[in-house]
């Protein structure tokens, strides 16, 4: 092969999906580019196969290709100086790998990190990333001291173009706290990243899934559901973030919440299966997916089908090759911390007996007669909050009523009229004291479960969201209700349930949690069980769109706003939310950068304001119309659309201002005209 044979190969090479067949052409290439004379080409090449090493799952073959890189480098540094960047980044990508590779001897690893150290330093850059990594090292091998000195050593060293994100950084920090046994700092270090203050391409993705035990064993059940329900749909799929999706699968082993788990694992269920996968990755996978099929055998659920086995015998597999992949891991290392922490992690039992989520999951099969009853398979056959077994809607267990439920003594008639009493003492003041209803009724929770029928149960949790619906500012503790009413009503009531799922994905949206009110929202706009009337889930589609754009996802915003406009399409009295609907869906698809479609959508969410008579919304349509105008090709001729638009807009306003003087018309009719210079400077500024 030639060097435009070479060059062009590896150009399509760079489009095709990673794996071995991406991998065996790069390596014709390698050897093609070695026996050539362009070491420059040879190193592109190299670095290439590199990077495919790293994602096709065969780790332990990049330092061949990039210790030929390396000697060329450093062979022909006129050659190949412009990849010094790429290199040196690479480089550090390369030895992370060798860490989480229990293939690689310990003192190849030390070897490459010494040779990155030295490289580093020879170029000028931070020790910060060479620290991070030995901090990184030390963990593996369970020196929890010496990786929390590593790790401040490293925060101590300035930050340049070698370090990692800070989002990224933060999620190896909040590990090392993690393995060392500290939640409490391992969610501190996480706090800008799980508040949305720090993020990158895989954050917060990752580091939501890590943080959802250290907040379950904290006692933050509410943040470990929020950071579930947000961070869940990040991960989903996406197979370079399988260690994720098995975190959110054992989070929800640990929570009540096993039918949930089954759905997420029968999604994912092909990467059971995938031996070719990153090992480190893997083991974390199938070590989540484990905690949750021991939960199953433990609620005698043992013969229920996974993919075309069943759980005892999956289980069975996967711990199977869980024992090996850790007597690999150990012995490499020379300590027992792997055996140490996935032995933790397979022996943890339910933080909770449920944290309702909200979600519908299929039941999991009705288990054996006579089997041990369980809150957490009731919660997935729809008897969600056994009597007896359950929690108060707040989080507090009561185990008090576990045999006065069935026995029929004195003291649950007692408790029965106890709550009868406080229900009927909070309804009359629902309205005009909900504070003082809410203490009445979260007593009437203490004393009735257990003792109360289902139905009762779920009647008074309803009452309890009303009561905190009637206090403003109580959002969080409004959706937390609503979850556990929703719970309740599972299985008696489909409309309830669905109803009060909605209440609480409401009151996500007005909390600015948006990660948890968007995982709500997509499951009730869609149900047929909710029943709201058009113009009620035109409203909802509206927030679920807001929820999404607040998330970074424009294009799912807009398809939102499109369809909830849909359904009020032909029903009188709603322009005003048509035209709201209709802008909202613009703005959308212009931060999306399908220009096209915002333009259309602008040009109807104008003509609607102009029906409603709201000139100052409908002139910032056709200003935002003339601004993507200017970026046409025609933008600088004698008649372009732009100057129509604007011009046109200007007289509409001088007319309207002549009809009726007002200040606010003075207003618009003045910024339209110095967008207007605006636009004509920066056409010209453009095309000068």
């Amino acid at each position: 092969m030639d060097h435009t044979e070479i060059d062009g190969e590896l150009r399509r090479c760079r489009s095709l999906p990673h794996g071995r067949a991406r991998t065996q052409r790069l390596e014709t290439l390698a050897a093609a580019a070695r026996s050539g004379t362009d070491r420059a080409l040879e190193g592109a090449v190299l670095l290439e196969l590199a990077r495919s090493y790293m994602y096709a799952g065969e780790r332990d073959l990049s330092p061949m290709a990039y210790g030929r890189l390396l000697s060329i480098y450093d062979a022909h540094p006129a050659e190949l100086g412009h990849l010094t960047y790429s290199v040196h980044w690479q480089l550090k990508w390369m030895t992370w790998d060798l860490i989480g590779n229990p293939a690689v001897p310990l003192p190849t690893v030390h070897r490459w990190l010494d040779e990155m150290d030295n490289r580093y330093r020879q170029r000028g850059y931070s020790a910060r990333p060479v620290l991070s990594l030995r901090a990184d090292l030390a963990c593996a091998i369970g020196d929890h001291e010496e990786a929390i000195a590593l790790r401040d050593a490293a925060l101590g060293k300035q930050r340049d173009q070698m370090a990692d994100c800070d989002a990224c950084e933060r999620n190896g920090w909040g590990v090392i706290s993690a393995a060392a046994g500290d939640d409490e700092d391992a969610l501190e270090q996480w706090r800008p990243v799980i508040d949305g203050e720090r993020s990158c391409a895989e954050e917060p993705h990752r580091t939501l899934a890590k943080a959802l035990v250290p907040m379950l064993r904290t006692g933050r059940t509410a943040a470990a559901r929020s950071a579930h329900l947000t961070g869940y749909p990040l991960v989903r799929h996406n197979i370079e973030l399988r260690a994720s999706v098995g975190e959110h699968i054992e989070f929800c082993a640990l929570t009540g919440n096993e039918a949930r788990g089954l759905e997420i694992l029968a999604e994912h269920s092909s990467w059971l299966t995938d031996q070719a996968a990153d090992i480190g990755s893997r083991l974390s996978f199938i070590t989540g997916v484990s905690v949750l099929l021991r939960r199953l055998v433990a609620l005698d659920m043992a013969e229920l089908p996974v993919g075309g086995e069943t759980v005892a015998t999956v289980l069975a597999t996967l711990e199977a090759e869980i024992e090996d992949v850790v007597r690999r891991y150990d012995t490499r290392n020379g300590t027992d911390e792997y055996r140490k922490r996935v032995d933790e992690r397979l022996t943890r039992q339910p933080v909770v007996e449920l944290l309702p989520l909200g979600l519908r999951s299929r039941p999991l099969a009705a288990q054996p007669a006579g089997a041990a009853t369980s809150s957490g398979a009731g919660a997935a056959v729809g008897a969600s909050i056994p009597a007896g077994r359950d929690t108060d809607g707040t989080g507090t267990a009561d185990a008090s009523g576990a045999t006065a439920s069935t026995s029929g003594e004195p003291a649950a008639v007692d408790r029965s009229a106890e709550a009868a009493r406080l229900i009927e003492a909070a309804t009359a003041r629902l309205h005009t004291d909900p504070a003082a209803a809410e203490t009445q009724l979260r007593r009437a929770l203490a004393v009735g479960t257990g003792v109360l029928p289902r139905e009762d149960l779920a009647r008074l949790n309803s009452l309890l969201v009303s009561a905190l619906a009637g206090q403003p500012g109580r959002e969080a503790d409004l959706a937390d209700a609503a979850l556990y009413a929703a719970a309740r009503w599972s299985g008696l009531s489909d409309a309830d349930a669905a109803h009060h799922s909605c209440v609480a994905a409401r009151a996500f949206h007005r909390a600015g949690q948006h990660g948890p009110a968007a995982a709500l929202f997509e499951q009730v706009v869609g149900d047929p069980d909710l029943g709201y009337p058009a113009s009620e889930l035109a409203v909802i589609g509206a927030q679920y769109g807001t929820s999404l754009s607040a998330l970074g996802r424009p294009v799912d915003a807009a398809r939102e706003y499109v369809s909830a406009a849909k359904l009020i399409e032909h029903v009188p009295g709603h322009d005003q939310l048509r035209a709201e609907l209709a802008d909202s869906a613009a703005q959308a698809l212009s931060r999306a950068g399908r220009l096209d479609e915002a333009r259309a959508a602008f040009l109807r969410a104008a003509d609607l304001w102009g029906g409603l008579a709201r000139i100052d919304a409908r002139a910032a349509c056709l200003r935002r119309i003339a601004w993507m105008q200017t970026w046409d090709e025609d933008a600088d001729t004698e008649s372009p659309a732009w100057l129509a638009t604007i011009d046109g807009l200007i007289a509409e306003l001088d007319a309207a201002l002549e009809q009726e003087p007002t200040p606010e018309l003075a207003a618009e009719l003045e910024t339209t005209r110095e967008q207007r210079a605006q636009m004509q400077a920066e056409v010209a500024g453009d095309y000068r």
